[in-house]
């Protein structure tokens, strides 16, 4: 699962957290989580390198968590 936090002086941070006991697992970008429209239109993220992602992120799970 993504989650959004923006702080008082609007600071934005993307982490990853685990589906079940909602742990912090990594910090995200921008370019993680953007989803390409198969459309044919062209995205690219901040280092100028075309975002291919066209599935949505798979269900996450810390060590402890995981089937």
């Amino acid at each position: 699962m993504v989650r959004l936090v923006i702080n008082k002086e609007g600071n934005q941070l993307l982490t990853e957290i685990c589906d079940t006991c909602k742990c912090h697992i990594k910090d995200l970008s921008i370019e993680d989580i953007t989803i390409k429209a198969r459309d044919g239109l062209t995205i690219k993220g901040r280092d100028g390198i075309e975002i291919t992602n066209t599935d949505p992120r798979p269900k996450c799970y810390c060590d402890d968590c995981c089937d």
